[in-house]
């Protein structure tokens, strides 16, 4: 297991690598949907939010160094508890991710292989993400914190690149479409923080369970920066986002930036970024669903649980019968299952375990007062 551990760097990229997704696709179009001209103030706003959060869950899971939300689990409700959690989590992330790589499989489609049967990509995007997870969890850290690296660079140069197109009285009015919409409803967009869900199951692969506070607080951090200059370039750029209009997010502002006479389809080179992106998301995800089902079932052997998760993965990705599907299972089913799992189921049972851990050991500390007293 040592060569699992990871750095500060490494986790905190693992996290980061899951917001990036969504940021790539739709996103930033939800959020301008929801909020409309306060759609800066709203990401700035849910960030506040998602970082409290991440404050009081790093205050519950301190009782349980190294340990990650299966092993709480088990801790507040025995193996039964165990293996719901891991269910959960399991048709959660196998969701996601299917949802995801379809989605991107169909852009791709759209934009470069027309006559390209879109499950032939999926099945390429999948094949390639198992060859991954057979090398091994230490390649897939490496590769993953390049990548996201080079995708934290490439949103900084579409932002910068379209400044002179910008306008920036689209801010107007500042409130969007009211209070309400902005800072009531508007809090659900805590949604756009799902990659918290790997904050759960982080813990057992740290090098410095110190360090575990730190990871959270830049993570949330640098998605929100990502998340901020999406949204921002997008507002800026195309006012029509607002009214409803579905389209391919990000992707339009690499369409709307130039480098010269000398580079046209500039937007090639960040689809190419974001196969490598989408390549790394779905390794990581088939990595650690296999992680937490080992510990479940106590399976020695991983090639069987990683070669299942690919045909669940795959088989999610044939559900959807056309994009208007595609689309709400992204934007509509992905926001309230990620507001359930990852900040309301599991952060309760971290609570019931953080109350359990402290009340047993208050009652310890009591029984040694008396013990004590007794002796004198």
């Amino acid at each position: 297991m040592n060569n699992e551990k990871l750095n500060t760097i490494e986790a905190t990229f693992l996290v980061v690598i899951v917001t990036l997704t969504h940021i790539i696709l739709n996103l930033p179009n939800t959020i301008l949907k929801q909020s409309g001209s306060a759609s800066i103030i709203n990401v700035v706003y849910v960030s506040i939010l998602t970082l409290i959060f991440f404050l009081i869950l790093n205050k519950l899971f301190n009782p349980f160094s190294g340990k990650d939300i299966v092993d709480v689990s088990e801790y507040v409700g025995g193996k039964p508890l165990k293996i719901i959690t891991n269910i959960i989590y399991s048709v959660y992330l196998i969701f996601v991710a299917g949802v995801l790589i379809l989605n991107f499989s169909e852009l791709l489609r759209l934009i470069y292989f027309q006559n390209a049967w879109t499950p032939l990509l999926v099945l390429i995007f999948i094949t390639a993400a198992v060859i991954v997870n057979k090398i091994g969890f230490k390649n897939i850290v490496k590769a993953n914190t390049l990548i996201v690296f080079v995708v934290l660079i490439t949103v900084v140069v579409i932002f910068a690149a379209s400044l002179d197109k910008v306008e920036f009285q689209r801010v107007f009015p500042i409130l969007g479409y009211g209070v309400n919409e902005t800072f009531i409803i508007g809090a659900l967009n805590v949604f756009s923080f799902g990659g918290l869900i790997f904050l759960y199951l982080i813990r057992p692969n740290l090098k410095e369970q110190k360090k575990y506070k730190k990871v959270g607080i830049i993570s949330i951090i640098l998605s929100a920066l990502y998340l901020l200059l999406s949204v921002s370039s997008l507002l800026f750029l195309f006012p029509f986002l607002t009214t409803g209009t579905e389209t391919l997010s990000v992707y339009m502002s690499t369409r709307a930036i130039e480098f010269g006479k000398f580079f046209e389809r500039t937007d090639a080179l960040f689809i190419l970024v974001w196969i490598f992106t989408f390549l790394s998301y779905l390794s990581v995800i088939i990595s650690y669903l296999t992680k937490i089902n080992k510990k479940t079932f106590d399976v020695k052997n991983s090639s069987p649980i990683i070669y299942i998760i690919a045909l669940l993965i795959l088989a999610v990705t044939l559900i959807p019968k056309d994009n208007a599907q595609i689309m709400f299972l992204e934007t509509v089913v992905y926001k309230y299952a990620a507001l359930i799992i990852v900040f309301l189921y599991s952060f309760a049972i971290l609570l019931i375990g953080y109350l359990k851990k402290t009340g047993v050991k208050l009652k310890q500390t009591r029984n040694n007062k008396k013990l004590m007293l007794n002796v004198k």
